[in-house]
């Protein structure tokens, strides 16, 4: 794929189960895993969703800065880059409401401060998913080419390979690569409105399973083409991925399996490794009917009879929308450094029509290659390998 290895130089992530990938995914480990609850945050306008929320004592706005800080300081931290090396990286954001978070704090807390009076609108002007990439750029001192992806709930997996495509063509020197997302008033209807919400809780692969539920987080992967061996931990390699995007359908990847067979082929392919090579698979899984069918029978069809296990991380930190697949890769990368696979959490009863079960208790983890799958809205799909060497 490429001439020159592309390594995962450092990583960082916050999740509703800690300030730090790595503590998160020590309480992964150890099934330290709250079931999703009523959110606190003061601008939510509805206070019967559930969701995983980060805890803070703050304002949202400052969460949601604080959140940024904390993910990318750890990546930065763990891959010891000097500000010289920080200033001249790409930078490549994937997020569905960036900080729009900012308008409904405002909207709120205005409607709080003035009773009896009409409601504000709410401005979308210079706010969104770019003002989070110049907000972080301007932050950290990054001056390499900026990048926005707003891609529903693949926008961050696609940073990352887009990030492997611009390494391997020697476009840029190194990638810091961030996935972001606040609870917002927006994102919790909008699934809601499309039955996709499971009011009880994420239950990927479960024949039960009737929604989805929402995580905040955010995430930074940092990755170089032949970087520095790291001072500390494994080493790991972004090895191959592949990019689809199937227009047949808004919503819905296909229930039969096909394209999601397809992606997996091409990734592989991309990567130079067989099916019999993977160690294991962390699914999108995302507790929906129609999402886990079209998933459940793609992998099916690829592995067949020799299925690796397989992982969803959405029961434990809630679908983190267009963070998820930053947020998804640090966490299980901070989980191969505890030299352990995570299990899935919500799972209780196999769906005949997928016909396996996903991973339900913790299991070591070799060295070899992982494959990661997620698939969004829009017929959006990201597939790609990370090597543990």
């Amino acid at each position: 794929m490429t001439d020159a290895d592309v390594h995962i130089r450092g990583w960082g992530a916050v999740t509703t189960l800690g300030w730090s990938a790595r503590e998160s995914a020590r309480r992964l480990l150890v099934g330290h895993v709250p079931p999703a609850a009523v959110c606190s945050s003061s601008h939510l306008i509805n206070s019967d969703f559930k969701a995983f929320e980060v805890p803070f004592a703050g304002d949202p706005l400052a969460k949601s800065l604080a959140m940024l800080d904390a993910a990318i300081g750890e990546a930065f931290e763990r891959a010891r880059l000097t500000p010289a090396e920080i200033a001249e990286s790409a930078l490549l954001v994937g997020t569905t409401g960036g900080l729009f978070i900012r308008n409904e704090f405002d909207f709120t807390d205005s409607v709080r401060r003035n009773p009896g009076e009409a409601s504000p609108s709410i401005s979308c002007r210079n706010r969104g998913p770019g003002e989070v990439t110049q907000f972080i750029a301007e932050k950290f001192g990054i001056r390499g080419m900026t990048f926005t992806l707003s891609m529903a709930c693949v926008s961050s997996s696609h940073a990352l390979v887009v990030a492997l495509r611009l390494l391997g063509r020697q476009k840029i020197r190194r990638a810091v690569v961030v996935g972001f997302e606040p609870l917002l008033n927006m994102t919790l209807h909008g699934f809601a409105s499309l039955l996709l919400y499971d009011a009880d809780r994420c239950r990927p692969f479960c024949s039960t399973r009737s929604g989805m539920q929402i995580g905040e987080s955010a995430a930074c992967v940092v990755l170089e083409a032949g970087g520095p061996t790291p001072a500390e931990g494994q080493r790991y390699t972004l090895q191959g991925g592949y990019l689809f995007n199937d227009n047949s359908s808004l919503t819905s990847a296909g229930t039969d399996g096909e394209m999601v067979k397809t992606v997996v082929a091409e990734a592989l392919a991309d990567a130079g490794i067989l099916t019999r090579d993977i160690v294991a698979v962390k699914a999108h899984g995302t507790g929906t009917r129609d999402n886990d069918l079209s998933e459940g029978r793609g992998l099916a069809k690829v592995f067949g009879a020799q299925m690796p296990p397989v992982v969803s991380l959405k029961g434990a930190i809630g679908h983190g929308l267009g963070a998820a697949g930053a947020v998804e890769t640090a966490l299980w990368l901070s989980c191969l450094e505890e030299g352990e696979m995570p299990r899935t959490f919500g799972f209780s009863e196999i769906d005949p029509e997928i016909g396996f079960a996903p991973l339900v208790e913790n299991r070591p983890a070799p060295a070899g290659a992982y494959l990661f799958t997620f698939f969004g809205f829009g017929g959006t799909c990201t597939s790609y390998v990370i090597n543990k060497e």
